[in-house]
């Protein structure tokens, strides 16, 4: 029954992150056009992502910051904890927003001297307790879900600007698509950002791997560390 059929593919999606048509029809013993048309059902639904080849899945859901910051709070701290050792002394540090960069900048000491630049507001708001950090604040158009400055004058800010290291946050990360997020001004804001920096290093919960979403910044190559839980 499709029903039945629909629930066996939702849980095969869970536990392989990604499904192939052909397979799925070969082992549920139906033909391809009939998980073509679930694969469908279940995209409209919101339960999958509909790609070429099969489905892949949905990551978490864009939602305010201050609905994400408590959201897997260990599994972040514990990232944050492995990424502070890339926080040179005296360095540029690039960094936008997310919850995890959030939590990244508490990991690094009081008394620690380096130049932060940043479009978030919650990190700005952090770096006030850190006498010996200079920031400077990016800006243009508020995003007001994810509390980041983004768009035309956030990238023309950061034309006049190289850093050693660019801290990425990611909604999403296929290993074939690559890293993708919500909005398209996100998106041009965070090529950019990759652009004038050397370095590109980025904290990835378990929930947005093998996820994706409708616009893509880059293949997964760019990044120079990808920092994953154990």
């Amino acid at each position: 029954m499709k029903a039945e059929r629909q629930n066996i593919i939702l849980d095969i999606l869970n536990k392989e992150k990604k499904i192939i048509a052909k397979d799925i029809s070969t082992k549920l013993n139906v033909s391809e056009d009939t998980i073509r048309r679930d694969l469908n059902e279940l995209d409209e639904k919101g339960l999958l992502k509909r790609v070429h080849s099969g489905a892949i899945k949905r990551g978490p859901k864009a939602v305010d910051f201050s609905i994400r910051e408590d959201v897997n709070i260990e599994e972040k701290i514990r990232l944050a904890k492995k990424a502070v050792k890339y926080i040179k002394p005296d360095s540029v540090i690039l960094i936008d927003g997310g919850t995890t960069n959030y939590q990244l900048i508490k990991q690094i000491p009081k008394d620690f001297s380096c130049i932060i630049i940043t479009n978030s507001i919650p990190i700005i708001s952090l770096l006030k307790y850190y006498p010996n950090i200079k920031v400077l604040s990016l800006g243009g158009f508020l995003h007001k879900q994810s509390l980041v400055n983004i768009g035309y004058e956030t990238i023309k800010q950061l034309e006049s600007i190289h850093a050693d290291v660019y801290f990425m946050g990611i909604s999403h990360i296929d290993s074939e698509i690559g890293i993708t997020i919500v909005t398209l001004e996100e998106c041009q804001t965070k090529q950019k950002m990759i652009e004038v920096s050397s370095e590109v290093i980025s904290m990835v919960t378990k929930d947005k791997l093998e996820t994706v979403s409708n616009f893509v910044v880059g293949k997964t190559g760019i990044i120079t560390n990808l920092v994953l839980d154990d």
